[in-house]
């Protein structure tokens, strides 16, 4: 049965940076969202706690449920209000609408929308909003935004940086106006802390630099957690002018000892077409099209390990290593080595 392997040497290295760069262990909320982005929720959440750290986000209330033993303070980020929020977690509140929906007494973040315009209040609203939580008696603990462009050298970082520093004002007046406590902010997202010189008066959310993806060459010197494997079903000799696969995409030139391994489209490989040359970390060759439950190469043994980079595979797909990563089955067995 094919099998991913989680490098913890290589995962503990990637937090020790984080949090080397962030100021602390206190200061980091790991991001858990999407099965932590393929690698498995329970598995870095219960190594991420052992290492000491104390925050975490995810994306829904299932997701919440599932580390709820292993973390205290779990921030849900796409949480629709249902008015029957859970008293454990914390709440992100992603449109003023939320404020008048979700159960009153809910612990809650504000997201705050300093240029991406996907969710967050505007600035302009904060007056109403904070008159909504102290009358709905919400307990805010936190406010964030999200950069938009933090990954591109160009000034947009900046822009909601400036942004953020003005809503963190404005939320601090109202603070003191209201009688509510002062919340933590967070800002600086993977991209965002690699670009940062310090960050002071804020906690870091890191998702992909904590699994080993670094977006510009920095100092962090992240190392990719992750490495997929294959194990093999059969193998046979490929006669020269024999094909494998559907529509007989490879055709062999000369005898070659070929083998079919047990991963497919169907546990969340992108489907190769058979067109261009996609290699494995072994360096051989897929052969012919991925089915939906296996693919074919050269006989590499028991196991092939199918990559240990993703960025190899996002490169030949032309997307990004977050997209190869959070197809990844949940069905296929995750440990660490």
């Amino acid at each position: 049965m094919s099998e991913i392997r989680l490098n913890k040497a290589a995962y503990i290295h990637n937090l020790t940076k984080i949090c080397d760069k962030a100021g602390g262990k206190e200061k980091v909320i790991v991001v858990l969202k999407d099965n932590a982005y393929g690698h498995g929720a329970r598995l870095i959440a219960s190594e991420a706690k052992k290492f000491g750290i104390k925050n975490c986000a995810v994306k829904s209330e299932f997701e919440a449920d599932e580390i709820a033993d292993i973390f205290e303070n779990i921030l849900i980020l796409s949480h629709i209000p249902t008015g029957d929020e859970s008293a454990k977690f914390t709440y992100a509140i992603n449109d003023i609408e939320a404020l008048l929906k979700i159960k009153e007494n809910t612990k809650i973040n504000l997201a705050i929308d300093t240029g991406m315009h996907r969710n967050g209040l505007d600035i302009s609203e904060l007056d109403y909003a904070f008159e909504i939580l102290a009358r709905r008696n919400l307990e805010l603990l936190g406010a964030y935004t999200h950069f938009r462009a933090s990954d591109e050298l160009n000034a947009d970082y900046f822009v909601q940086r400036e942004n953020f520093n003005a809503a963190k004002a404005k939320i601090l007046a109202l603070c003191d106006e209201f009688g509510i406590k002062k919340p933590i902010f967070h800002s600086h997202n993977s991209a965002a802390l690699e670009r940062a010189s310090e960050i002071k008066d804020e906690m870091v959310r890191v998702g992909i630099a904590q699994y080993g993806y670094a977006q510009f060459n920095s100092s962090l010197n992240l190392k990719p957690v992750l490495s997929l494997w294959a194990k093999r079903v059969s193998r046979r000799v490929l006669k020269s002018g024999q094909s494998v696969g559907y529509g007989a995409k490879f055709i062999a030139k000369d005898d070659i000892n070929v083998a079919t391994y047990d991963l497919g489209y169907g546990d969340g490989l992108l489907r190769y077409g058979g067109d261009g040359e996609l290699r494995l970390a072994n360096g051989e060759m897929v052969l012919g099209k991925i089915s939906m439950d296996s693919f074919s190469c050269k006989d590499s043994g028991e196991w092939v390990c199918v990559f240990e980079d993703a960025n190899v595979w996002a490169n030949f797909f032309g997307t990004i290593n977050y997209d190869i990563l959070v197809k990844l089955s949940p069905n296929i067995t995750r440990k660490f080595i």
